[in-house]
């Protein structure tokens, strides 16, 4: 098997599934995207999530705050979980640093939450009973699952501890029985990340800083799934140092056409099941 994980070899399969499902409910999907700062990396996550939202024929409505005013935030967030024609809510980040993401995330109605952030999402997800997964964590799931690896056992070394992405990958894998361990800017600042990636059977990095993790580190055989995005002179690049880490992986994910590109497919995926919950009002559970 070719140790790039692509995620090209099953964009469009998982896609057209997804088509097909859509169209079998005969309904329009809507989803609310508020973007509250100016970030270049935020701006291509959205523009990608505009072009496949038209593919699907889901309604995409980004919403802009210009205030940057907690109050008004949360004002638009009740106004959208009372609105019948909203399925879905994301609120993307990066934030201004006034603003709070637990106290945002608390806002959303558990059933539009289709990121998986808010409280009473994320408690089900620490029962083992999540409603919705975070759909980046989704997508590193199932590029894990394509390398055929068993991850009972694994040493696993997450880079990055967001609510997103860090928090709720760690209770996954280690439901798994994978040996988790999170590194943070803690780890960093104190100069013990080398020595963590160094031992990972398997690295997965989602924090957004170009070339943080130094080919030089990877254990020879481990499996990296990068997950970070940045814009470097008008060029995405990951955490890894993609071309000195390739020389000694198993597998690794490219950045582009790696999680992110799989990211938009379960985030309307997400929505999907949003709607569902909102129409049938039964749990929908997801296995772990």
């Amino acid at each position: 098997m070719e140790k790039i994980l692509s995620a090209n070899s099953i964009f469009e399969e998982l896609k057209k599934k997804l088509k097909e499902e859509i169209l079998l409910i005969n309904s329009n999907l809507s989803l609310a995207s508020i973007k509250i700062t100016k970030d270049s990396s935020l701006e291509l996550y959205i523009d990608s999530q505009k072009k496949l939202a038209k593919e699907l024929s889901i309604d995409y409505n980004c919403i802009e705050i210009d205030s940057p005013k907690k109050e008004d935030v949360i004002e638009e967030i009740r106004k959208l979980n009372k609105d019948k024609k909203t399925t879905g809510i994301i609120i993307n980040r990066p934030l201004p640093e006034n603003l709070s993401e637990e106290e945002l995330f608390f806002e959303i109605d558990f059933r539009k939450d289709i990121e998986g952030v808010s409280p009473y999402n994320l408690g089900l997800l620490c029962l083992g009973r999540p409603n919705f997964i975070s759909p980046t964590v989704l997508s590193i799931l199932e590029l894990l699952n394509l390398t055929g690896v068993d991850l009972y056992g694994k040493n696993v070394v997450l880079v990055g501890f967001s609510n997103i992405i860090g928090k709720p990958l760690s209770l996954i894998l280690s439901k798994k029985f994978a040996t988790v361990s999170v590194t943070h800017i803690a780890t960093c600042q104190k100069g013990y990340l080398k020595f963590y990636v160094e031992n990972a059977d398997i690295l997965i990095s989602a924090v957004g800083k170009p070339c943080l993790i130094k080919g030089s580190w990877i254990k020879k055989g481990a499996i990296i799934i990068d997950a970070g995005i940045s814009v470097v002179d008008k060029k995405v690049v990951g955490d890894v140092e993609f071309k000195s880490a390739y020389k000694k992986v198993s597998f690794i994910t490219p950045v582009p056409n790696g999680v992110g590109k799989l990211t938009g497919l379960f985030l309307f995926k997400n929505l999907l099941r949003a709607y569902k919950l909102i129409k049938g009002g039964e749990f929908l559970w997801q296995n772990l």
